[in-house]
């Protein structure tokens, strides 16, 4: 159906926050397209939105920098102070840092972080193979925890597993201090939520990357933080931290509902699929999670500098629009339905987006990803704590995942007690105190005085003994 040009605010949208798009997105997708085709009118918490569903067209929206900005100033309805001033997502905007920059403000910023994460993401590099040496060993430490010597029992993978990881790796990434990360990652989830307190925790979370920027610059080590305050031409302290905390937020919501995703799409098939997937390399498993399930399911917006076509309609300059990444992959063009095969092995996904704004960790979040659902299943079976269709899920316009994942798992053999990792206190050395807790004899061997655990580790052992 060809509808008439028409200005986006005049448009009668439904709004896309809806319970169906939170539990069943894939079918407010499938309606929007089948009644707008592959560019829908949408309100997003009163805000009107082109959501651009067809796969065809997301890739040109993601390719085209010279049509398509991401600097919040070419909004139009920013300019003219039509978005509310409650408006959920505002704050997230209104960050300057390289994945809402265009053109040689990007290039440059990017040269600097392609750069510094380089070694991270350089399988030839010892950054690298330390890297995923520490992701291993992060990985059996949160399992060897939640198990806590049961060969069974019940974990929430997502608070127990899938969301402190990401903040272990990203600690030792930027080389933060592990109690101050533990703030910085909550911090992150209340942004991309865009909850009330959302306009608070961006303001906090910029605030502790550039501390601790500032601190790296007296303190240097082997980080990525460190090889960003070595970039030339230079970054600021201040441009560092808007860095830093953009890569922060990006990865650990990608990383960590990409573990529960994979993890999911096992447990959800039938016998004979959870077979086929078993079977598999691991990359394969989470290759097709970023086809079926991507964790970030819309990308932030761009907006045309001129008056474009775009699907049925007319879009004007200025106007907000948001690349659907799942839509996309639910494309009849992109995949049908029935593909399997296909879906397990392209390549030619958007999980990662394209073009100049292609996400520069790509290499190392999959990296982690793969390495932590590579250790949870070989070291325990899993069975749905919940039926499938009754698994809370966030309600996100950005990003898809679980609010909790309760599961029961099976050990699957013991294995040696894991070593702590350098920085992080012996999960076990501390017990919190409790009526039950033994006091120590009048008889017993003087023993060094245990580190107290960090904030994490606190929470996990509260979360265990609920």
């Amino acid at each position: 159906m060809q509808f008439p040009p028409s200005e986006l605010a005049s448009l009668a949208v439904e709004p896309l926050m809806t319970r169906d798009f939170e539990t069943r997105p894939g079918s407010v997708y499938a309606r929007l397209r089948g009644r707008y085709g592959p560019v829908a009118p949408v309100d997003l918490y009163g805000v009107p939105v082109w959501l651009v569903l067809g796969y065809r067209e997301v890739w040109e929206v993601l390719r085209d920098e010279s049509k398509w900005k991401k600097n919040v100033q070419h909004w139009r309805l920013m300019r003219e102070g039509g978005v509310p001033s409650d408006w959920p997502y505002l704050a997230g905007y209104q960050v300057g840092h390289l994945l809402l920059s265009d053109d040689q403000e990007r290039k440059a910023t990017r040269a600097a972080v392609d750069d510094a994460l380089g070694p991270f993401q350089d399988t030839r590099a010892p950054q690298s193979w330390d890297m995923q040496k520490a992701i291993s060993r992060h990985a059996d430490e949160l399992i060897t925890f939640f198990a806590d010597g049961s060969d069974s029992g019940w974990v929430d993978l997502g608070a127990q597993f899938a969301r402190p990881l990401p903040l272990m790796v990203v600690n030792r990434l930027f080389g933060f201090p592990v109690d101050q990360g533990d703030d910085v990652f909550m911090d992150s989830w209340r942004m991309v939520d865009g909850g009330p307190d959302a306009g608070a925790a961006v303001g906090r979370l910029v605030a502790a990357t550039t501390e601790l920027a500032a601190y790296k610059r007296e303190n240097p080590g082997d980080d990525l933080t460190t090889r960003l305050l070595a970039a030339d031409p230079p970054l600021t302290v201040e441009q560092i931290g808007v860095e830093l905390y953009a890569i922060l937020v990006i990865m650990s919501e990608l990383v960590s509902h990409a573990v529960t995703n994979s993890v999911l799409e096992v447990l959800d098939g039938e016998a004979g699929a959870q077979a086929a997937l078993m079977a598999g390399p691991t990359e394969e498993l989470v290759n097709r999670v970023h086809i079926a399930s991507p964790p970030w399911f819309n990308l932030t917006a761009r907006y045309p500098v001129a008056d474009t076509d775009l699907g049925d309609f007319r879009l004007a300059a200025g106007d907000m629009v948001m690349p659907s990444i799942a839509a996309a992959h639910g494309d009849p063009l992109f995949m049908t339905t029935n593909s399997y095969e296909r879906s397990t092995s392209s390549r030619a996904h958007l999980a990662w987006g394209t073009g100049p704004h292609q996400c520069p960790g790509r290499e190392l979040a999959d990296m982690i990803v793969t390495t932590a659902v590579g250790r949870l299943f070989e070291r325990c079976d899993f069975e749905l704590g919940l039926p499938a269709d009754q698994l809370p899920w966030r309600s996100s316009a950005f990003v898809r995942g679980l609010k909790s994942f309760p599961v029961r798992f099976r050990m699957r053999a013991r294995q040696a007690p894991v070593p702590p990792s350098p920085g992080l206190p012996v999960p076990a050395s501390a017990p919190t105190p409790g009526p039950t807790a033994p006091a120590p004899g009048p008889a017993a061997a003087p023993t060094r005085p245990a580190r107290p655990r960090s904030a994490l580790w606190r929470f996990l052992a509260s979360l265990r003994r609920g």
